[in-house]
């Protein structure tokens, strides 16, 4: 698939009223090593980060049941023994449901409390709700794991993405996984029923890129394409910048008297002209949750 031909596929996206979330349809299975035993595994939904050593697998987060299992089917050709640890970086279906295939493989699933809380409110009453399998081992602020000459910290600054987001970084080999902290030039799904905070998360990632170095290297939760899900701090600092813009853009026009649907009457926000949507409206989305957040004080 070329990225004219992605990018035609990639505007077509699922959305459950009653999970406040979505879901690419998309799918590009792409199963790739990046650095010192880590890589990324790209299908339907956000991006699952993996650590293989000889005695030892971790994984970062589980996309969907069908997609979780062909990612196994990868992680096989690796010899991989049992899955150490599986970790969720935040609530949404698209990084936890394949929790229910990837738990038969682990026998510990870390995420910060907040993400369970927010997981098992979502999807109450439904055929969803009697499959989903939410982490056993949870933290409020930071979890640290080592095993195999790998250290692993877990980190939550606060609301952001949603209101249990966690960055997962495996020490030694300087990379980290950020989830949906970084939509990487690509309009980010946010929605405020799941405790999300644009104010939150800009600080989140200046927290996120003051604790890393020039070195460090990301994997992102979603992009156009899988070339890229992963890259430097760059990315976090455009994404940081991208929501401080967005906001400001919706001051100014409360400022001005604008209402919300003059507001969502344009192409970009000014200075983010290359953002791209993956989904048709993806721009007057993030302009009506930033009126949202804004109106309410």
């Amino acid at each position: 698939m070329n990225r004219k031909e992605f990018i035609k596929t990639a505007s077509v996206f699922l959305s459950g009223a009653f999970l406040g979330n979505f879901s690419s349809s998309v799918k590009v299975e792409n199963f790739r090593q990046l650095r010192k035993g880590i890589g990324i595994y790209t299908n339907r939904g956000g991006t699952i980060g993996w650590l293989v050593r000889e005695n030892a697998v971790i994984i970062v987060d589980s996309q969907f049941p069908d997609t979780a299992k062909k990612f196994y089917s990868n992680l096989k050709k690796m010899k991989a023994n049992k899955i150490s640890v599986l970790l969720n970086t935040h609530h949404h279906r698209d990084h936890t449901s394949g929790n229910t295939f990837l738990a038969k493989h682990s026998g510990m699933i870390v995420a910060n409390e907040n993400c369970v809380r927010l997981q098992k409110k979502r999807n109450v009453g439904t055929p969803l709700d009697k499959n989903k399998v939410t982490a056993n081992v949870t933290f409020q602020k930071e979890w640290t794991f080592e095993l195999e000459g790998e250290k692993v910290f877990a980190y939550h600054f606060g609301p952001a993405h949603t209101g249990g987001d966690s960055v997962v970084h495996f020490v030694n080999a300087n990379v980290a996984h950020m989830g949906d902290l970084v939509f990487n030039r690509v309009y980010p799904f946010v929605n405020l029923k799941d405790e999300a905070s644009l104010a939150g998360w800009i600080k989140f990632l200046d927290d996120a890129y003051n604790r890393f170095d020039n070195d460090t290297l990301f994997i992102y939760g979603h992009s156009f394409s899988p070339d890229n899900v992963f890259g430097g701090k760059g990315d976090l600092r455009f994404m940081r910048n991208y929501i401080e813009a967005l906001l400001n853009y919706v001051k100014k026009g409360l400022r001005q008297g604008r209402g919300l649907k003059d507001l969502q009457k344009t192409n970009s926000v000014p200075g983010f002209e290359e953002m791209k949507p993956l989904w048709k409206t993806a721009l007057q989305d993030n302009i009506k949750t930033a009126y949202e957040e804004l109106s309410r004080g």
